[in-house]
């Protein structure tokens, strides 16, 4: 992706705005595929590090999407998931636990130092 697009859509993600953060973790779904292997894994470790953060039910549904995105994508690997095992339980929901199911082997590898 053209590195200004990209600074963009960093600018959207990092927004004060949850509103604008939401929007820019769903647009990762249009794009996955333009990304770098150094785009997508700073995008990765970007969202994994503002999901314990997400303020609400669709913003952390977003963020935990966008991740899934760059996982079917093959783009995960190199992503840092262990910034995951923060979001207090109590803020998972039902839209959330497949996605976190998923995550878990990767959360848990990445917090033991090794990546899986």
């Amino acid at each position: 992706m053209e590195s200004k697009y990209y600074l963009d859509f960093l600018r959207d993600l990092l927004s004060l705005d949850e509103a604008l953060r939401t929007e820019a973790s769903n647009r990762v779904e249009d794009f996955v595929n333009l990304l770098s292997d150094t785009q997508a894994r700073v995008t990765g470790d970007l969202v994994a590090m503002l999901a314990p953060h997400a303020n609400s039910r669709v913003a952390l549904e977003a963020l935990l999407h966008a991740l899934s995105d760059l996982d079917g994508c093959g783009k995960l690997d190199e992503v840092n998931l262990s910034p995951l095992a923060e979001i207090p339980g109590s803020a998972i929901h039902v839209e959330h636990r497949d996605y976190m199911e998923e995550f878990v082997p990767r959360i848990m590898g990445a917090s033991n130092g090794t990546m899986e």
